[in-house]
């Protein structure tokens, strides 16, 4: 025969519960740990996400920049005309006086504006009468305006083409400009 062990009871005074709170703030430091990481992942989420939209709205701006630039070689011998408000995307300079070059008229501009921020309505003159590059796969697709800014001694004109693209995002935006010399 086995001789028992003798059991020994603890009696509830001795008891501490000191584990239970070890275990306890172990467990609020994980779940601290958890939602820092979370909204750490989730803050990088979007800024990669903003990031790609930004780089898609400056590749359509690209885009919208090189077609404007290429309408300018397109200009040869037509009668082309720069007016105030920019229609068909063609804009006079702040403060313009009215004068033709050769086949290039350019109506007087009164605004004292340059031509990208020129108001045309509620919208700028870009926005609502610019060129548009079509087939974007965006809801607004992307626009551009060209500007005639002066004559050179040379008799080569200057042009300011000036692009505006709209991301996936409503809030992205880009805006881009070049000058081209055009003899």
């Amino acid at each position: 025969m086995r001789k028992p062990y003798p059991i020994n009871f603890m009696h509830k005074s001795s008891q501490k519960g000191f584990s239970l709170f070890i275990v306890l703030m172990v467990m609020i430091v994980v779940a601290f740990f958890v939602v820092s990481v979370t909204q750490s992942y989730n803050t990088e989420q979007r800024i990669s996400t903003n990031d790609a939209d930004r780089k898609f709205a400056s590749a359509l701006a690209e885009a919208a920049l090189r077609q404007g630039e290429r309408r300018i070689a397109g200009f040869y011998g037509k009668i082309i005309t720069f007016s105030q408000n920019c229609q068909d995307g063609l804009c006079s300079s702040a403060g313009d006086e009215p004068k033709n070059i050769g086949d290039i008229r350019i109506e007087a501009d009164t605004s004292g504006e340059v031509a990208w921020q020129r108001s045309c309505g509620s919208q700028t003159c870009l926005e609502l009468n610019g060129g548009e590059l079509s087939n974007s796969g965006v809801r607004r697709n992307p626009r551009y305006i060209i500007e005639y800014i002066s004559t050179q001694e040379d008799s080569s004109l200057i042009y300011r083409v000036t692009a505006k693209a709209w991301g996936k995002n409503a809030n992205t935006t880009v805006t881009l400009q070049s000058y081209v010399a055009a003899n």
